[in-house]
């Protein structure tokens, strides 16, 4: 009885996964869509905080492995600027937060082998300050990013 339904499972599935062909329907592209990563669309500042990851991500392995850092994204200069998801934050509260973050990377663009791994903690610590009061969806994401000190 048990070989019957994992059977019955197997042929509604190979039907349901089958190509159409020969079917004059139009399908449903949106069905085969990729969704968006955020949940709430993507704006500006959304696209530009999914690039500084992907350049956080690969500062910290710079950092552990005695690489060199690589160059800051130029998109960061509109930290500012960048069209946000939800317009109606507080602003200065914002920009303040992206001033420290942009001071923090400068302090860490200039480290040394010395406090690398302090000034790059320092800018992991901007990115959770500005997410404890925005967007609290990343806070997973960001917190993975420290450096254990020793």
């Amino acid at each position: 009885m048990r070989y019957f339904f994992v059977a019955l499972l197997g042929a509604l599935l190979v039907i349901a996964c089958s190509d159409n062909e020969g079917t004059t329907e139009n399908t449903d592209s949106a069905n085969c869509a990729v969704k968006p990563v955020n949940p709430n669309g993507d704006s500006e500042l959304s696209i530009l905080m999914r690039e500084m990851a992907v350049w956080t991500d690969s500062c910290k392995a710079a950092v552990m492995y005695n690489r060199t850092i690589p160059a800051k994204p130029e998109k960061l200069n509109t930290l500012h600027t960048a069209k946000r998801t939800d317009e109606n934050i507080n602003e200065s509260v914002y920009a303040s937060m992206a001033t420290l973050y942009q001071s923090k990377v400068t302090a860490f663009e200039s480290a040394n082998e010395v406090n690398d791994v302090e000034l790059f903690n320092g800018m992991v610590d901007a990115c959770v300050s500005c997410h404890n009061n925005f967007c609290q969806g990343p806070l997973v994401r960001i917190n993975k990013m420290y450096i254990p000190t020793k």
